[in-house]
C-alpha cells in the first residue's frame, strides 16, 4: 500500500512538472522584428495570402509565449517556429475581398486573448483590451493581368497587317 502511495505521489509530481513546463510564459516589454508577404498576382493564385513572421524578444527572457492574432475582428492562432523567438501567422481571402491598404495585425498573449474572447461573447467594448503589440501589413492589391489578353492583341494585329497588305495589293493592281 505504501509503495502504491509513493508511485501515485511520483506520478502526481511528474504530471505537475509536465503541466508547468507546457504552460506558456508571459512576455514583458516585447521587442519585435516583423516581416510579411502578401499575394501580388491574382492571375496565378485563387486567393490573396497574407503571411506575417516576427522575431520576438522579451525583456524577461520568456521564450515559450503563446500568441494569437486578430485581423479585422477575426482571430488566428500564431505558430511557433523552430528557432527560438520566431512566430508566424497566415490567413487568406478572396481577391475581391482583399482590398489594398494597410492591415493592422494585433497580437495577444494568452491572458489578453482570453479577455478579448470574453468581451466578444458578452458584446463588450473591444477597444479597451490592449494587444501585446501590433504589426501593420501593407497590401498593394493583386494584379489581375493585362486589360487585353495577349491572344486577342495578336489576332487584332494580324488582321491589321492583313488589311494593310490587301489594301496595298489592291492599290498596286488598280
Amino acid at each position: 500500500m505504501e509503495a502504491a502511495m509513493r508511485v501515485c505521489g511520483f506520478l502526481a509530481t511528474a504530471l505537475l512538472l509536465f503541466l508547468t513546463g507546457c504552460a506558456a510564459e508571459t512576455c514583458t516589454e516585447p521587442v519585435i522584428v516583423p516581416s510579411y508577404y502578401t499575394t501580388n498576382d491574382a492571375v496565378i493564385s485563387s486567393e490573396s495570402v497574407f503571411i506575417v513572421e516576427i522575431s520576438l524578444t522579451c525583456n524577461n527572457g520568456a521564450q515559450n509565449v503563446a500568441l494569437y492574432a486578430d485581423v479585422g475582428g477575426k482571430q488566428f492562432p500564431v505558430t511557433r517556429g523552430q528557432d527560438v523567438g520566431r512566430y508566424q501567422v497566415s490567413w487568406s481571402m478572396e481577391h475581391k475581398n482583399a482590398r489594398s491598404g494597410t492591415y493592422e495585425v494585433k497580437f495577444f498573449d494568452e491572458e489578453s486573448y482570453s479577455l478579448l474572447r470574453k468581451a466578444q461573447r458578452n458584446n463588450e467594448d473591444l477597444s479597451s483590451i490592449k494587444p501585446l503589440f501590433t504589426v501593420n501589413v501593407d497590401h498593394r492589391g493583386a494584379w489581375n493581368g493585362p486589360w487585353v489578353a495577349t491572344e486577342v492583341l495578336a489576332a487584332v494585329l494580324g488582321l491589321l497587317v492583313y488589311y494593310t497588305a490587301y489594301s496595298a495589293k489592291s492599290n498596286i493592281q488598280a
